[in-house]
Parts: C-alpha cells; sequence; structure tokens
C-alpha cells in the first residue's frame, strides 16, 4: 500500500474542512435533534432540570448566571429559569457558517 503525502495551503485545508464537516452535520444533526417529547413540559425549569437539559455543570451553569449569559429567578434559595431563555441560548450558541460566537 502506497502512502501519499497531500499539501495544501491553508485556506484549502479550512474550505475542504469547512465542506465536510457541514456535510456531516447536514447528515447527522436530524438524528440529534431532541424529539418534542424530550423537550421539557413546563416554562420553568429548576437548576438541576436546566442543567441536565443543557448538559452543564454547575458550576457553568452559575458562570452563565454571573455573566448575564442566563436570565434566571431565585426564591430564596431556589434558582428557576425560563425555558424559553435556555433555549435562546441553545440558538445562540449555533455555529453558522463556520462562524465562532
Amino acid at each position: 500500500m502506497a502512502t501519499e503525502v497531500l499539501v495544501l495551503t491553508r485556506t484549502q485545508f479550512e474550505k475542504a474542512l469547512r465542506y465536510y464537516s457541514d456535510a456531516l452535520v447536514r447528515e447527522f444533526a436530524p438524528k440529534f435533534r431532541l424529539d418534542e417529547r424530550d423537550r421539557p413540559s413546563k416554562a420553568w425549569l429548576t437548576n438541576a432540570e436546566t442543567m441536565e437539559y443543557l448538559a452543564l455543570s454547575r458550576p457553568t451553569l452559575a458562570r452563565y448566571r454571573a455573566d448575564g449569559r442566563l436570565p434566571f429567578s431565585k426564591i430564596g434559595s431556589s434558582i428557576f429559569y425560563r425555558l424559553e431563555d435556555v433555549e435562546a441560548l441553545l440558538e445562540s450558541g449555533m455555529n453558522r457558517n463556520g462562524a465562532d460566537h
């Protein structure tokens, strides 16, 4: 089996990487979409529910609150998040056309 060496410019490499990563997303993203039944059915989520829904650790969620990335309400020692705010955070993190957020 012969080994081939392929030489690409940085621009060519980045273009190919974008092309193939976009193709993978198109192919596999529908399989990973949340089924509507997986979506929480209530308007407000607890801290634990939000961590689970976003697959975030407690410190990361606390950082999102502290830097204003995720609005919240606090009643006593309990923290709650509106589902629409949690989903807006998910939408804002979507990577479109290779741009970083």
